[in-house]
């Protein structure tokens, strides 16, 4: 029986095999590559078959299916695949002499071929290439030449123009479309254009009947380049109504890998005889075996495999299996690869070797142990437990103790059972399963079992799965290491740990239950941090409640209304130190283990756990808060349960389930004062007052730390329980130091807005309202003089006026409320103009009253001429600057006229610009005011006597703003809030009188684009 050195002849260069040399220049491939060598090595997987009946069928016109889709990982047999294709369809001697017997293969004489590889980046795009090597490059030079422009889909037809058949080749396509998902062009990214390219080009093929297309994809890599691409085969599927064939070139569940192996590695092999004379030898073996009981009776089947395995072991495949979807292991090509390694080491091993297996890798030759470490980046592993070039890998040491290679030959097989990379994946083999590996026609399976005990006991990264597989980790029995850890922490740092945790856990940070957190406290430091503030207390729990050190603590308490208590109803604070000793034990490993170390992942997953751990733990043991509060009489702590429901997918927040508890019935935390403002004034009054009316502010606040039966407010909530009393009139701030609930009478008060802006008359409408006068308020009032009891009596709540100043005096006729100090309302001066077109002359105008002055050169207009007339002006562009004065009262106003025959008024562009009209500008529907509104933000503009009407009677929403500069952030922020009241598609108008802009320009720009007319004297510019 022949080894496999002596019976096997392998192809030249069969060990140098190298997945590096990328294949880019598929169409010079094909062009230089000779058919008959090229398939002399090349064995036709079933996906290859289909390809080819399917591809050549559509060259020669006799096919519907034109796109064919290459699914597989990376480096699963599509380049050799389409090379192959390429070589056949531009060779009919070829086909003629491989696929003679195929349907249409003579139909055909020469395809014409275009090949383009995903990774090279021509600056002509695919599409430029694929008509450059049709000969066509001309056509498409405009769909590169002034940037990537997308043909379409007619211009691929021209392309595709003639009767010769036209086979495209596109290779590794996902990452081209992912580099051009991060090139920005326009809106979006030239990933849009090639896409669109694509799309076309397929739709196009679609229409000819001789052209055919492959496209590779790449599953789980480049997922952007991916989905691009199936987008585009989707989109040409819509149109046309026919799928592209998807096809995986090599089935790597099937013998099929074998049979590439095999033609592409082997030169010759035995005939069936001598192998079936193996199978044999092998069969009897594991017989052996399995009477004895180290193996599974199924194991001898695997004897009737070697005939399609050899000569490689049948249980090769489900080793490399656990591996392939490897994500740096390229699937055909890396096999390849690392057969070839595994070749080199056989034929360089003095072993006699009668089927190749995983086992037989040889880590001292360089190559194939950077291949292993490459695979499985567990560098380290091999190192301490496998090989190393001084000896002192413990494999290497228990085979040199015992003479033999049975260690280093059971370390292989299982390193390379386990190095599977991907997340949950099965790694490593039973014990039976390795003997099955194992055994040969010259060893036993009992000297590996002995090697492999030995080796468990020694090796430090060696571990075992729960279901009984043996695997390599990069992980050193790191939950014993851990656990040593945890039984050797210092009692005072497991304390420390615990406190730092629960601190963590229960932080105030809103202070609206406690304002600090005390875990396992002294009792003695609680009293004192007491005396301040409310302060959360977490105590062990005792097996009562409250537990006895609390409730001796509690009755000795002066501040006893502070104290909110954090515990439980079972002493189970073994537990929290249990679980804080393992918290602590990851803590130290994660200071010793880096970011770089092999250990570093399962460290982190056991940091998680032990952390989610602790805090489970921590939420059953401290499970009640204990309260202030009265019982038939007595003041005690009120148990409850803490409030557990919170959002798994937050991280947790102790204080914020406290005040989810305090706010819940029965209620002992109110976090808004003002919807429980009565409420919480009645309490106040009842048990913070007393029996007095006046007290100081600070014996307030101490009650409120001592009175159980006080409801708790937020920090500082007292202060806004009082201001909210002090605005309602119930209680008031004698600013002494007390506060009285029993305030003195008020003075009256007249509250005065402008209804309406001054008209042409100077007539101003005045809304009038009084504070503190009663029920039935006297208003009186006076134009122009001093106002008394005895002057007019206001009708109505408002008053129309063309007077300078108008007083108001208000009077609680029952008396309760002091008369207050009359209140005055001073007019304002109104400058208008009229101008005459005909004439160039401009009138002015005072309202309600006044003296005019005016300038024509840009001096002071306070001392330019008095106005007694119409202002003659000239056929130029002119400003008239006016001043008005009347009893006191001043305006000014700069009035702009456009030369004769404009009708644009005049605007500075550089210059800041001011918006004056006498009558509001309307943006009248809710696209023009949020139109508006967005420009007036973009462009720093702002508004003044604003009003904002939304919907209409009777559901009608009116806000006025008077003589206030406004942003538009402003206005837009409460027309949404307006909006808010109503249905979403209510009418929207806003009108406003001024407008303030940084220049002229963006007047002219905001005013244009809303269609807002400017009148003559509109604008004022300094």
């Amino acid at each position: 029986m022949r080894t496999i050195k002596s019976a096997c002849q392998l192809q030249p260069k069969a060990l140098e095999i190298n997945v590096g040399d990328q294949i880019e220049q598929l169409d010079q491939i094909i062009n230089d590559t000779n058919g008959h060598d090229y398939f002399m090595k090349t064995f036709i997987t079933d996906g290859m078959k289909t390809l080819l009946s399917k591809g050549i069928a559509r060259l020669a016109g006799k096919s519907n299916d034109t796109v064919f889709h290459l699914k597989q990982a990376m480096g699963g047999g599509k380049t050799h695949l389409m090379v192959g294709f390429g070589l056949l369809a531009k060779d009919s001697a070829l086909r003629e002499t491989l696929i003679g017997s195929m349907p249409y293969q003579s139909g055909f004489d020469s395809a014409k071929i275009a090949a383009f590889n995903g990774r090279n980046n021509p600056h002509t795009y695919f599409w430029g290439e694929i008509a450059r090597q049709l000969g066509k490059e001309g056509l498409f030079r405009e769909y590169w030449e002034s940037g990537a422009k997308a043909p379409d889909e007619q211009s691929w037809i021209k392309l595709f123009d003639g009767e010769e058949p036209i086979l495209i080749l596109l290779d590794e396509m996902p990452p081209y479309f992912h580099y051009y998902s991060t090139q920005v062009l326009g809106q979006g990214t030239i990933a849009d254009v090639v896409t669109r390219a694509f799309s076309n080009m397929l739709t196009a093929a679609q229409k000819k009947k001789n052209v055919c297309i492959v496209v590779s994809d790449l599953e789980a890599a480049y997922d952007t380049g991916g989905k691009l691409i199936q987008r585009a085969l989707d989109d040409a599927t819509q149109e046309l109504g026919r799928a592209e064939v998807s096809i995986t070139p090599v089935n790597l569940e099937s013998n099929e890998i074998y049979e590439i192996l095999r033609t592409r590695l082997f030169l010759s092999r035995p005939d069936k005889s001598e192998i079936a004379e193996i199978a044999s030898v092998y069969a009897s073996r594991l017989a052996e075996a399995a009477k004895a009981k180290t193996v599974e009776r199924s194991a001898e089947a695997l004897a009737t495999d070697i005939e399609s395995t050899y000569p490689f072991h049948p249980s090769f495949k489900s080793i490399i299996a656990l591996f392939k979807e490897n994500e740096k292991f390229k699937q055909t090509r890396g096999l390849m690869e690392l057969v070839s390694r595994l070749l080199k080491s056989v034929w360089e091993s003095k072993e006699d070797v009668y089927l190749i297996g995983a086992q037989h890798f040889d880590l001292s030759i360089h190559d194939v142990r950077e291949k292993l470490a490459e695979i499985s980046e567990m560098r380290d592993v091999i190192a301490r437990d496998l090989w190393d070039s001084t000896d002192s890998a413990h494999a290497q040491i228990i085979d040199i103790n015992n003479g033999n290679q049975y260690a280093k030959q059971v370390g292989m097989l299982l390193l390379t059972a386990s190095l599977s990379t991907a997340v949950n994946s099965v790694k490593g083999l039973t014990e039976r399963e390795m003997l099955e590996c194992l055994i040969d026609p010259n060893h036993q399976g009992s000297d590996f079992l002995s090697a492999f005990s030995e080796l468990q006991k020694s090796a430090w990264y060696l571990h075992q799965t729960q279901e009984g597989r043996h695997y390599f980790s990069h992980q050193e029995n790191l939950t014993k290491k851990l656990q040593g850890y945890a039984d050797k922490a210092p009692q005072n740092k497991v304390d420390e740990l615990i406190r730092h945790r629960l601190n963590d856990m229960y932080k105030p940070v809103t202070k609206e239950a406690y304002e600090k957190v005390m875990p396992l406290p002294e009792m003695d430091e609680a009293e004192a941090a007491l005396k301040t503030g409310r302060v959360l207390l977490i105590v062990s729990p005792d097996g009562k409640t409250p537990p006895g050190i609390v409730s001796n603590f509690f009755k000795a308490l002066v501040n006893r209304n502070n104290i909110l208590v954090l515990t439980g109803d079972k002493s189970s604070i073994a537990s929290i130190e249990k679980a804080a000793r393992h918290v602590y034990a990851v803590t130290k490993a994660d200071n010793e283990i880096p970011g770089s170390h092999p250990q570093r992942k399962e460290l982190d997953e056991k940091k998680a756990q032990y952390e989610q751990d602790f805090q489970t733990t921590v939420l059953s043991v401290f499970d009640k808060l204990l309260f202030p509060g009265k019982n038939q009489g007595e003041e005690v702590l009120r148990p409850k349960a803490l409030d557990s429901t919170y959002p798994s997918n937050e991280p947790y927040n102790g204080e914020r389930q406290i005040i989810k508890t305090l706010t819940s019935d029965p209620i002992k935390l109110f976090t808004q004062i003002t919807e429980n403002f009565d409420a919480l004034r009645a309490r106040a009054e009842s048990l913070l007052f007393g029996s007095q009316d006046e007290v100081r502010k600070t014996d307030l606040i101490d009650k409120m730390k001592q009175k159980t039966q006080m409801p708790w407010l937020p920090n500082r909530g007292f202060d806004q329980l009082a201001i909210e009393a002090y605005q309602r009139g119930v209680w008031e701030d004698l600013g002494n130091g007390y506060i009285t609930k029993k305030p003195k009478p008020k003075t009256t008060e007249v509250i005065i807005s402008e209804d309406s802006s001054p008209d042409d008359s100077g007539t101003v409408r005045l809304k009038i309202d009084v504070m503190n006068a009663g029920n039935s308020p006297r208003i009186h009032y006076t134009e122009d003089s001093e106002v008394s009891e005895s002057s007019p009596v206001l009708s109505d709540n408002t008053l129309s006026t063309k007077a300078l100043k108008v007083q108001f005096l208000a009077v609680d006729p029952t008396g309760k409320n002091l008369t207050g100090s009359p209140n005055t309302w001073n007019n304002r001066l109104t400058l208008r103009n009229r101008f005459d077109e005909v004439s160039r002359t401009v009138e002015l105008y005072v309202a309600p009253r006044g003296r005019i002055k005016y300038t024509l050169d840009g001096s002071e207009a306070r001392n330019g001429t008095e106005y007694t007339g119409p202002i003659q002006l000239g056929y130029e562009d002119a400003t008239v600057y006016v001043f008005a004065e009347c009893d006191g009262l001043e305006e000014k106003r700069t009035f702009t006229f456009a030369k004769s025959g404009s009708k644009e008024v005049p605007i500075i562009k550089e210059v800041p610009a001011t918006l004056y009209s006498p009558s509001p500008k309307r943006l009248d529907s809710s696209s023009k005011t949020y139109e508006g509104l967005k420009m007036a933000k973009e462009k720093s503009i702002e508004f003044e006597q604003v009003t904002l009407m939304v919907g209409s009677a009777p559901k009608a929403i009116y806000l006025s703003l008077g003589e206030i500069k406004i942003s538009a952030e402003f206005i837009e922020k409460e027309l949404i809030h307006l909006q808010s009241l109503l249905s979403p598609d209510t009418p929207v108008i806003m009108t406003f009188k001024k407008a303030y802009t940084p220049t002229g320009y963006d007047l002219e720009q905001f005013a244009k684009q809303l269609g807002i007319e400017i009148g003559n004297g509109e604008v004022e510019q300094k």
